[in-house]
C-alpha cells in the first residue's frame, strides 16, 4: 500500500441546481487539476464540496475571491492492489488505536484500489504513524 497526505478544501454552499457545476467552471477556467472531488447535500438547503487540488497554493488563490466558505484539512490518499478485503486490515488497525475516521471513499479499477480517508484534525499525525508504519 502506497500512503500520501493530501490537503483537502470543504467549500460550503447553498444545495441549489448547478452549484457543483459553478465550482467546476470555476477551476477548469483556472487550470485547477484536481486528484478529487465530490458533491453532497448537508440538510437545510446547505451542500459542501470536497475538493482536493493537485496544486493547494494555486486553488487557494483561485478561489480568494469567491462567495464561497471554506475550510482546508488533512487526508490521506492511499492506493494498492485491488483485492477482496483490501482496506479491511488498515480500517481495522485504524480503529485499533482508536482513530475515528469522518469519511472513507474507496475506489477499485482494473488490479489497482484508491482509496482517501479523513480523520479529526488532531488525530492527524497518529493516522500518519499508523498508515507509514504499515
Amino acid at each position: 500500500m502506497d500512503v500520501k497526505r493530501a490537503t483537502y478544501f470543504g467549500i460550503l454552499t447553498e444545495d441549489r441546481l448547478g452549484e457543483l457545476a459553478r465550482f467546476a467552471k470555476r477551476m477548469a477556467e483556472c487550470e485547477i487539476n484536481l486528484a478529487g472531488v465530490w458533491g453532497f447535500g448537508i440538510g437545510r438547503g446547505n451542500a459542501e464540496i470536497i475538493a482536493i487540488p493537485r496544486d493547494p497554493i494555486a486553488f487557494k488563490n483561485a478561489i480568494k475571491d469567491a462567495d464561497w466558505v471554506v475550510r482546508e484539512g488533512s487526508c490521506f490518499h492511499l492506493t494498492g492492489e485491488d483485492r477482496a478485503g483490501a482496506l479491511a486490515d488498515t480500517l481495522d488497525r485504524i480503529a485499533q488505536e482508536g482513530i475515528n475516521l469522518y469519511a472513507v471513499d474507496a475506489i477499485g479499477f482494473g488490479t489497482a484500489y484508491s482509496a482517501y480517508v479523513w480523520c479529526d484534525e488532531k488525530d492527524v499525525e497518529l493516522l500518519r504513524k499508523v498508515l507509514k508504519g504499515w
